[in-house]
């Protein structure tokens, strides 16, 4: 069986085409916030909101981990290859390193410096 670069890029858009339109409204909205943050650095406080960023991307990178197994109809003790554990790891800090980057904006905004 033969496959194209074009063929897998046509699935993979038929499959995420319900969410792009939201997706590029959060994504607006984030680099929205993201403007807003660079206009005001001198009154935030940058470190301790990276490293609540951190934590939520960590916390959100170990739930979706968790969670890909049983979102595909399978459970976390079917996974039985190291290709498997690889898959579903790197998804995870994928998506926990993309939630970080989402959250930062706006808990960099909530941990302005007082006054």
């Amino acid at each position: 069986m033969e496959f194209s670069i074009f063929g897998i890029l046509a699935v993979v858009l038929e499959l995420l085409r319900p969410v792009l339109l939201p997706l590029a409204l959060v994504i607006l909205a984030d680099a929205l916030l993201y403007a807003w943050v660079i206009a005001r650095h001198s009154h935030l406080r940058i470190a301790p909101a990276l490293r609540v960023s951190a934590v939520l991307g960590v916390a959100g990178g170990i739930g979706a981990a968790l969670y890909f197994p049983v979102w595909t109809g399978a459970s976390i003790t079917q996974l039985s290859s190291l290709l498997d554990y690889v898959a579903v790891i790197g998804a995870g800090i994928g998506l926990g390193i993309a939630f970080a980057i989402l959250v930062y904006p706006p808990v960099q905004l909530l941990m302005r410096k007082p006054g």
